[in-house]
Formats: structure tokens, sequence, C-alpha cells
């Protein structure tokens, strides 16, 4: 029977680790393992809760029931991946664009920035992705009607790093790619221009204003081989001049146009018409000059990112514009004489952002772009709109599975084949909700958190697979009965962020918090229990039966621990103040945590429990020059006990795992998968040899995720 811990450390958020302590802590563990028994633990594969996502770039429609939209995506492992979706008429649907090689790690971050699709069954779409020198590198793919394939593209003479942000395309064997490379010669950055004639790209000369001004294109639209569009400027982090230029079948030739434009997106219908829209104005081309437009607010007063024009009398263009302190898309129409506002729906409780626009008619147009929940701004998912001549409605966009934080503070185990797992995820409100997970001796699989569960909970103790208690923060707790999770309610219960609860029969558990109070289940309610006078923060509870209950706490003058009798508690002195403590009998309870070792580095330490005293053990440090802790135990008897923690190094900590055997303590190899970092919470070792202990690692793109390790 699992009698669990303290968990202060598992709300710990996961951050990139400098890679100085990164290689500190991987040969740490080395210098761990050589004191190690040869004995070791594994990894047990364990299943995350995820969040929908993706963010959707750019959209391009060759007819009404034939659009394109591209983009990114966080994937379950938390690495950046590209986004392609397809709408028939009736809804979107996935497809799988190709990603770099060797994408493993969040850093590359491949983004599908700009697609054009002039006929149903030809794309292009381009982006840039970060290599392992950290260099940006363009990135090109087409789409068959079946398969979207990479393409080579070329490398900039003397360049260190280029990117892709637009594409125009008038047929399979025509399109213009626009975007920047960095110029070793010039030390800066400068336009990008290149051409595909159907099975290869080209790189074109592109002119610039000379001297040090960062210069990338960002948007080109194309009428044919002969007539294109662009617009260059900066970028926030790095001012640029703005440019227009234009391509006539040989060349790229200088525009002259306004110099406080910012331009995000341009379309053409002819070589006399073209409307480019971003921050502020809007510009008309006719065939000679560019020329302002005012949009009227609420769209004049955000970024218009995407323009779609199928004739001169019609375009839309859309965004985002701020409104009562929020964030919405926006949407204007040009009829040919002038650009009015529309209304854009969004999703409940959400901001959204309108990035690209696509019509190839009047009445109808695919818009895309992102929306997160207002109140936390968390991850983007994929939105898209669609324009039916009158009014702009949502849509069922792709929003890829994608990696959300994931934690287990808790873990009891009644036999080989079944194990109870509780902690917390976020869900796509952005709010910490409870995980609840279960072993069935095959697998672990997420069960379905109890309807209405106020908080996640920090402590789960079972007595049988057809009874467990789970608390959290607040006056709740959640029970198991074989089928499912119900609320329960605990009277006097605080919301603190960590609660534990042991349970000896179905009809005896005992809750304790942070701040001396306690709760009793009687097998049908809970009820308010008698505090421990005098203990200010209890930290662990092991109830071995109803009359036999022991705490780690810290009390007065060295009472770091109290008893149970049945009827009220009794301090006890410790030598030190212990983390967790698990009890097999009311003469029989081994209590560990951490003191602080000569050098004054905290090292690992553990505590016996006779009936009459608690007498200090000695326990091998894994480390000299680290912080060393073990924050949970779990006895089976008196000469059985598994307790574990934490070695860290520059706040990357790894798994430690040591076991009593009644004589000592002895080190055990346990895996660490993250090289950011692990922590193992909780342990149970159920009714079988085999120990189960949880916690949290990062996954490859540093989201928190589930920890679960096995071993003796």
């Amino acid at each position: 029977m699992n009698r669990l811990r303290n968990r202060t450390a598992a709300s710990r958020a996961w951050t990139g680790i400098a890679a100085a302590a990164i290689i500190t802590m991987v040969i740490g563990i080395g210098a761990a393992d050589a004191q190690a028994s040869d004995t070791s633990w594994t990894v047990v594969p364990s299943p995350n809760a995820t969040l929908p996502g993706g963010n959707i770039q750019s959209v391009s429609c060759s007819a009404p029931k034939a659009c394109t939209a591209v983009g990114t995506s966080l994937d379950t492992s938390g690495i950046y991946v590209t986004l392609a979706e397809r709408w028939d008429g009736t809804s979107w649907q996935q497809q799988a664009p190709p990603n770099p090689a060797g994408n493993t790690s969040q850093s590359v971050a491949p983004d599908l920035l700009g697609v054009s699709c002039p006929t149903p069954k030809f794309c292009a779409a381009v982006g840039q992705y970060i290599d392992s020198d950290g260099i940006q590198v363009s990135m090109a793919d087409t789409w068959d009607g079946s398969t979207w394939i990479a393409q080579p593209f070329p490398v900039p003479p003397d360049s260190d790093g280029a990117g892709l942000s637009a594409v125009s395309c008038t047929s399979p064997r025509f399109c213009e790619a626009v975007g920047t490379y960095s110029d070793n010669t010039a030390f800066t950055n400068l336009t990008l221009a290149a051409s595909w004639n159907g099975s290869s790209w080209s790189l074109q000369p592109t002119p610039d204003t000379g001297g040090f001004n960062f210069e990338q294109f960002n948007t080109v639209s194309c009428v044919s081989p002969n007539f294109c569009e662009a617009w260059a400027s900066g970028n926030p982090a790095n001012p640029g001049i703005t440019l227009a230029e234009r391509w006539d079948g040989s060349v790229w030739q200088l525009q002259s146009a306004p110099s406080d434009a910012t331009v995000s997106s341009v379309s053409c219908v002819t070589q006399t018409f073209c409307e480019a829209v971003g921050t502020g104005p809007a510009y008309a081309w006719n065939g000679s000059s560019w020329t302002p437009q005012t949009i009227p607010n609420p769209a004049g007063s955000g970024t218009l990112g995407g323009v779609s024009c199928p004739a001169a009398t019609f375009c839309e263009a859309v965004g985002e514009s701020g409104v009562n302190g929020g964030v919405v898309g926006a949407a204007a129409v040009w009829n040919g004489s002038a650009w009015s506002s529309q209304t854009t729906p969004k999703p409940d409780g959400a901001f959204t952002n309108l990035n690209a626009v696509s019509c190839p008619t009047a009445d109808s147009c695919e818009a895309g772009g992102y929306f997160e929940v207002v109140v936390t701004a968390n991850d983007p998912q994929a939105l898209a709109l669609a324009w039916t001549g009158s009014t702009w409605q949502l849509q069922s966009a792709v929003t890829p599975a994608g990696a959300a934080f994931n934690a287990l503070s808790s873990v009891s185990c009644v036999s080989a084949s079944f194990c109870e797992a509780v902690g917390r995820h976020f869900d796509s409100a952005g709010d910490q909700v409870s995980l609840m997970e279960n072993w069935d001796g095959q697998s672990w699989v997420i069960q379905a958190s109890p309807q209405g569960s106020p908080s996640p909970p920090t402590s789960v103790s079972c007595v049988s697979a057809q009874f467990c208690e789970a608390v959290g923060a607040g006056p709740f707790a959640y029970v198991w009965n074989g089928t499912s999770w119900q609320v329960q309610t605990r009277p006097g219960a605080p919301a603190v962020s960590s609660q534990e609860v042991s349970c000896a029969t179905v009809d005896f558990c005992m809750s304790a918090d942070g701040f001396d109070q306690f709760q009793i289940w009687d097998g049908s309610s809970w009820s308010s229990a008698p505090a421990a006078p005098g203990f200010s923060v209890v930290t662990s509870i092991s109830c071995p039966s109803a009359s036999f209950c022991e705490v780690a706490a810290q009390g007065p003058s060295g009472q770091n621990a109290a008893a149970w009798d049945g009827t009220s508690w009794t301090g006890q002195i410790a030598p030190v103040g212990l983390a967790a403590v698990s009890c097999t009998s009311a003469t029989s309870c081994e209590g560990v945590g951490r003191t602080m070792g000569q050098n004054g580095q905290p090292i690992p330490t553990a505590e016996s429990w006779d009936g009459s005293g608690w007498t200090s053990q000695p326990v091998p440090d894994p480390s000299p020059t680290r912080e060393s802790q073990l924050t949970a135990v779990s006895c089976m008897s008196s000469t059985s006990c598994t307790a574990v923690g934490s070695v860290d190094s520059f706040g990357s900590p790894g798994t430690l795992v040591e076991v009593w055997d009644g004589t000592a303590w002895t080190l055990r190899s346990a895996p660490d998968p993250s090289a950011a970092g692990n922590l193992l919470d909780a342990v149970s070792c159920g009714a079988s040899q085999v120990c189960t202990a949880v916690g949290e690692a990062p996954d490859a793109g540093l989201v928190g995720s589930t920890l679960i390790e096995s071993g003796d």
C-alpha cells in the first residue's frame, strides 16, 4: 500500500537549460551510477493530455471548393512541425507536408509562411527553418494533387542564411518566391527572389538601396510570368526602408513607394490594378504609381496581413484589430471605389488573428489564422473563416493535437495490475485541470476526470482496485469506485496547493494539508479531525490503520513528526525535518528528506521509527558537489522500502532512487530521459516486488510531460 510524500518541486515549470548545466548534470549522474547497484530502474511509457493547435499563415484557393492552407503547429512532443490542410468545399482535411531532416528539437521551428495554388492539382509552399548550426534555411515544397514534395532551393552566394516569406504562381510552370538572405559582404539582410520553371528554382538578382539597411520581401503577387509586384521592408527588430519592386519578365526594378508605408500583403488582378495592405492605409497600383487609400476603423486601426482581389471591383483584406482591450480578427472589403470594415466571428472567449485570405470569386473567400483564449494566451489553435458573399462564417479548421504541460504528483499501487496516478495538465482554456491515469498491468491509460473537479489532485491512496481517494487544493476529494472518479467535499480543508491523503481501509482515510488541518473519511463522508497542536507544516501522512497515523511535519522544539492514536496527535522528536513518511505498522516507519552536509550542500537523509523513537540512518550521497534530496518513500515491510528524489545541478535535476533492505540504504540506477531535467515526486511499491515512481520531465520540445519509472 502506498504511503506517500511531500511535493513542492512538482510545481516547477520547465524551461530551457544552459548547455553548461546539462553537461554538468550528465557527468554527475555518471558519478552516481558508479556507486549504484547493478539493479536498474526503467522508464515506463505514459500518456499525456494534449491540446488542439495550429497557426495558419497563408491560404490559396484555385476554386471555391479547392483551397490549401499552410503554417505551423506544435506536435505532441513539443516540436514545431509544418502544417498543411485542404478545403474541399465541405471540410478541412489535414495533409502531410515534409519537415526538415533532424527536426527533433524546438529550435528547428520549420514554418510554412506562403502558399499559392494556381490549379486544383498544384500548389507551391515556402517558408524557413533553423539548421543544426543555427542558420536560417529556405524551405520550398510542391503539391501534385496527392503528395507534398520538398524541392531543393538554391543558396545565395556569399550568404549566411536565407528564408522565404511568400510565393505566387500563375501556373504549375511559373512561380515567384520572395524572402530575405544574410549577405556576408553588406553585413545585413537583403531581398531575395527566385523563380520556379516547373522543375527547379532559380535565383534572380534584386535591386537594393545600398548601405546597411535591413531589407526583406514580405509579399509577392503575379498575374503572368511577365508581371509581378513585391513589397519589402525591415521588421520591428531591424527597421528598413520600404521598397516596392516589379518583375517584368526579365528583371526586378525598383518603383517609387511611400517611405512610411508598411505593407504585409499584395494582390494583383492585372498589370494596371493591385492592392497592397499592412499597417495604416492601403495602397492601389494603377499601372504607373502607388496611391494611398483610407480603410475605416476598426480594420483601419489594426494590422492587415492578407489581401486577395479576384477583380478590380472586389478585394478582401484580413488581419487583427484591438477592440475593448482585446484582439479580434479584422476584415475590410473593396467595392471598386472605397474600403469598408466588416465584422468577423470568433470562438467564444478568444482573441483572434487572421493572417491570410484567398478569394477565387467575389462571393467565395477563405481566411486563415489562429485564436487563443484571452485570459491565458495559451498555445494558438488554427482558425478558418469563409466569406459567403454577404457574411463571414466560422469553419472547423484542422487543429492537430499538440503538446501541453503534464505532470504526475502522486501514485498508489495495490497490485502488479492496478495503480492510480494523479496530477495535472493545462486544458484548452489555459487552466490547470485534473490528470488521472490507470495502470492495468499492461499500459498506462488516461481516465476521464471527475465532472466538475475544481482543482487538480496532489495525492492519491488506494486500498483496492475498487477504492481510491485523491485530494487536491481546497475542500475537495475524489473517490474511485472501480469504474469512475466522483467529486466529494471535505469540511474545513483550506485552499492550499498541496495536500496529502492516506487510506487504511475503505472505511478510514485521513487527509492533511500544509496548515495542520486534518479530515477523516469514515466510509460515507468526510469530517474534520483534531489538529496537531504546535505543528505548522504537514508534508506527508501514512496510516497503516485507523488507530495509527504518522505525519512528517514541522513542530515545536525538534518535533518533526507526530503520531495519531485514533483520538489525538502526539508530537515526536526527529533528528531532522522529514519530507515524507511511510509506515507498515505502529512500530515500523521510514522517513526521508534532506539535511545539510559538511560542505554546506543538501544531502539525502533517512530515519526509522520503532514505536518509541526516531533513529537516523546512513544514506549514500550520490554527489558531494550537488544538491540531493529524497522526497518520497514507500515501504512494504520494515526491511523493504524504496525512496525517490532528485540530484540537482544548476536547476537541472536528475532522478534519485535508493532502497532500504533492513540493514542499509543502497543507490539504484534511475534513468533521466531528458537532458533538461527530471523529477520523481512519488513512489508506491504496492503489493508486488516492483515499485512505481511518477513525476515529470520535459519532452523534446521542453514542454513538461509525465514521467513514470519502475524498479525493485
